[in-house]
C-alpha cells in the first residue's frame, strides 16, 4: 500500500478530533480539547490561503457548505442583537458568543479534513470510540453506570464498523440486538437509535422502488418497540430514568415557553436576563413531585444548567433567526437519512453513516450544543457534505447494488490516494 504523508496527516487529525472530543477544559465555558485541534486546522488553512493566494477546494466548493456558514453567521448576528436588546450579563454574552464562534470554526475545520480525505469521517469515529474508552479508564463511569456512561457508545461505534465484515444481514441483526441490550440496560436514547438504524438498514435489503413504501412502517415499528422496551424495568430501579424524563420534559417546556414569549428577539444567551431557567426549575420540581422522584428543589443552587435541545435553545436564546443554523442542519439531516435509506447503494460505510445521522438527529432535539456536542455537530455537517457530493455524482438508478464483503471493510481506513 502506498502511503502518502499528507493523507496520513489528514487522517491522524480526524482521529485526534474524535479522540479529544470527550476531554474538556474550562476556558470561558466548557471547551473540548478537540477544539484546539480544529483551531489549529483553521489557522493552517488561513496561512496556506495567504501564501498560495487561493481558497482551499474540496468541500469548500460546494454551495451547501456556504449555506451552512451563512446560516451560522445569521444565527450569530441574531444572538448579538438579542443579547444587546435583553441586556445579558457580560459573562453570559461571552459564553454564548464564543459557543457560536467555535461552532463555526469546527464546521470549517471538519469540512476541510473530510474534503481532503472522505475516510476522515470513519477515523473520527474510531477516535470517538477510543476517546470514550480512555475516559472510562481515566475518570470512571458517571453515576457508576458503566454501560450508559461508559461502554455503550464505544460498543455501538465498534459494531457499526465491524458488522459489515459479516455481511449486510448480519450487521442488521447485530445492531438490532445491541439496541435491545441498550434498552434493557436503561440506555434509552442509544437503544432507540440502534433499533431505528437496524430498521433503516433492513429497508435497504428490498428493491429500491419499494423502499419508500416500507420506510414509514419500519420506522413506526422501531418507535413502538423502543417505547415498549423503555417502559419496562431497566438496569436500575427506574428512578434515574424517571428523573431524566422529568428533567428533559421540563427543559423542553421551559424553552418552548421562552420561544412563545419572544419568538423574534429571543431571551438572550444563557437566559441571563429572563425567567426561563426559573420556569425550568419550577416545572422540574412539579414534574418530579408528580412522578414520585426526589432531589429537585423549586429553587436549586445549580449553576451553568444547559437546556438539552440544540434547536429549541438556539431559537429561545436568539429568536427565530438565532435558530437559522439548526433549522438548516435539521433539514439536511433528514435529507441525508432519506438519501442513505432510499437511494444510496449500500456498502461498508452505510451502518456508521446511518448511526451517526440518527444520533445527531437525537442530539439536535435533546442535547445541548455546548462542549463536545459542538464537535458532533461539525462532524454531522461534514458527513452531510460528503453525502451531498456523492449524491451529485451518483450512478444511474439502474446500477446493481453490490453485497458488502469482508474485503471491502479495509477501504474504510484507506490512506492511499
Amino acid at each position: 500500500m502506498r502511503i502518502e504523508p499528507r493523507s496520513v496527516t489528514v487522517l491522524v487529525t480526524a482521529f485526534l478530533i474524535g479522540l479529544l472530543t470527550q476531554t474538556s477544559v474550562n476556558v470561558v465555558g466548557n471547551m473540548p480539547l478537540a477544539e484546539f485541534v480544529t483551531l489549529t486546522v483553521l489557522t493552517v488553512l488561513i496561512v496556506r490561503a495567504a501564501i498560495e493566494k487561493r481558497v482551499p477546494t474540496g468541500l469548500f466548493r460546494m454551495p451547501l457548505f456556504w449555506i451552512f456558514i451563512l446560516a451560522q453567521i445569521i444565527a450569530f448576528a441574531a444572538y448579538i442583537f438579542s443579547d444587546l436588546y435583553r441586556g445579558s450579563s457580560f459573562n453570559d454574552m461571552l459564553r454564548g458568543w464564543s459557543r457560536m464562534i467555535f461552532l463555526g470554526i469546527d464546521v470549517v475545520a471538519v469540512a476541510s479534513i473530510f474534503g481532503a480525505k472522505a475516510s476522515g469521517f470513519v477515523w473520527s469515529q474510531v477516535g470517538l470510540m477510543m476517546g470514550g474508552l480512555l475516559a472510562i479508564m481515566a475518570t470512571g463511569a458517571k453515576y457508576d453506570d458503566l454501560w450508559k456512561f461508559g461502554l455503550g457508545g464505544p460498543a455501538t461505534i465498534a459494531i457499526c464498523l465491524i458488522g459489515p465484515l459479516f455481511g449486510r444481514f448480519a450487521a442488521i441483526c447485530l445492531i438490532g440486538a445491541l439496541g435491545i441490550l441498550h434498552l434493557s440496560l436503561d440506555f434509552r436514547s442509544m437503544g432507540g437509535v440502534c433499533l431505528l438504524g437496524a430498521m433503516l438498514l433492513g429497508v435497504q435489503l428490498i428493491p429500491r422502488q419499494l423502499r419508500v413504501l416500507l420506510l414509514v412502517p419500519a420506522l413506526a415499528g422501531a418507535a413502538l418497540l423502543t417505547f415498549w422496551m423503555s417502559s419496562q424495568p431497566g438496569g436500575n430501579d427506574g428512578t434515574r430514568g424517571s428523573r431524566s424524563t422529568v428533567e428533559r420534559t421540563a427543559m423542553i417546556a421551559a424553552a418552548s415557553e421562552g420561544i412563545l414569549e419572544s419568538p423574534l428577539i429571543g431571551q438572550g444567551s444563557w437566559f441571563s436576563n429572563s425567567r426561563v431557567m426559573e420556569n425550568f426549575q419550577l416545572l422540574r420540581s412539579e414534574g418530579a413531585r408528580l412522578a414520585g422522584v426526589h432531589g429537585y428543589a423549586v429553587e436549586s443552587e445549580e449553576t451553568n444548567i444547559a437546556i438539552h435541545s440544540q434547536i429549541l435553545v438556539s431559537i429561545a436564546e436568539g429568536g427565530i433567526f438565532g435558530g437559522t443554523f439548526f433549522i438548516v442542519f435539521g433539514c439536511m439531516i433528514g435529507w441525508a437519512l432519506w438519501y442513505c435509506t432510499t437511494s444510496r447503494v449500500p456498502d461498508a460505510w452505510t451502518p456508521i453513516f446511518i448511526y451517526f445521522l440518527l444520533i445527531t438527529m437525537w442530539n439536535l432535539f435533546l442535547s445541548p450544543f455546548s462542549g463536545g456536542h459542538r464537535i458532533g455537530i461539525a462532524i454531522g455537517c461534514g458527513l452531510i457534505l460528503l453525502l451531498w457530493r456523492e449524491a451529485l455524482d451518483a450512478a444511474p438508478d439502474g446500477e446493481e447494488e453490490p453485497e458488502v464483503t469482508p474485503q471491502e471493510l479495509p477501504k474504510l481506513l484507506e490512506v492511499r490516494s
